[in-house]
C-alpha cells in the first residue's frame, strides 16, 4: 500500500513540475487589465500541488519509517488475511470478497480524479469553460461518492454559479 502512496505523490510533484514552466507563461495582472491576472490561479494549484505531493511523501515515508522502528507490542504479530487463513474449503468466493488483483473503484479514485482534471483541461478548450466546467463537476461529484441525484444536480449548478460569478463578475476575468 506505501508503494502506491509514493507512487502517488511523486507523480503530483511531476505533474506540478510539468505544469510550472507553462504556468509562468500566462500574463500578470500587470500585463493584462484585471485585478487578478490569468496566472495567479494555476500558479496558486501549481504551488499546492508541489507542497501537498512533498507533504505527502514525507509523511508516508515518516510513517513507514516510525512502523519500521516501533517494537511489537505484547508480542502480538498483525498481518493480512492470506488465502491461507481461511477455513478448510473455502475460497474468495465463499468469504464474499473480490480477489486482490481487481482494482475497486475506491483504491483508484485519485487516479480517475486526476485523469478527470486532464480531460477537463482538453474539453475546456473544445466545448468552453463553463460547460467542460459542469461536466467536470458533475463527473468529479459521482467519483467522490454522490448518490442522490438532487444532491448532484445542485452541486454542479451551485459550482458553475460561484465559477461564472467569482471569475466574471467579480474578479472581470473573461471566460473562454
Amino acid at each position: 500500500m506505501q508503494a502506491r502512496i509514493y507512487i502517488f505523490a511523486v507523480a503530483v510533484i511531476l505533474l506540478a513540475l510539468a505544469s510550472l514552466p507553462l504556468t509562468l507563461q500566462f500574463p500578470s495582472s500587470a500585463q493584462v487589465s484585471t485585478f487578478i491576472g490569468p496566472r495567479v490561479w494555476p500558479l496558486l494549484l501549481t504551488v499546492l500541488l508541489l507542497l501537498f505531493g512533498g507533504a505527502l511523501l514525507v509523511m508516508t515515508w515518516r510513517d513507514g519509517r516510525r512502523r519500521a522502528q516501533q517494537p511489537l507490542q505484547d508480542g502480538i504479530v498483525q498481518h493480512a488475511i492470506s488465502p491461507d487463513d481461511l477455513p478448510t474449503g473455502a475460497s474468495e468466493s465463499d468469504t464474499g470478497e473480490a480477489p486482490a488483483r481487481t482494482l475497486a473503484l475506491a483504491a483508484t479514485r485519485h487516479w480517475w480524479l486526476m485523469a478527470a482534471t486532464v480531460g477537463y483541461t482538453l474539453l475546456m478548450s473544445i466545448i468552453g469553460f463553463v460547460a467542460a466546467s459542469a461536466i467536470f463537476t458533475l463527473l468529479c461529484t459521482l467519483l467522490l461518492g454522490a448518490r442522490s441525484w438532487l444532491v448532484i444536480v445542485i452541486t454542479v449548478v451551485v459550482a458553475v454559479v460561484l465559477m461564472q460569478g467569482v471569475f466574471v463578475t467579480l474578479l472581470g476575468i473573461p471566460l473562454p
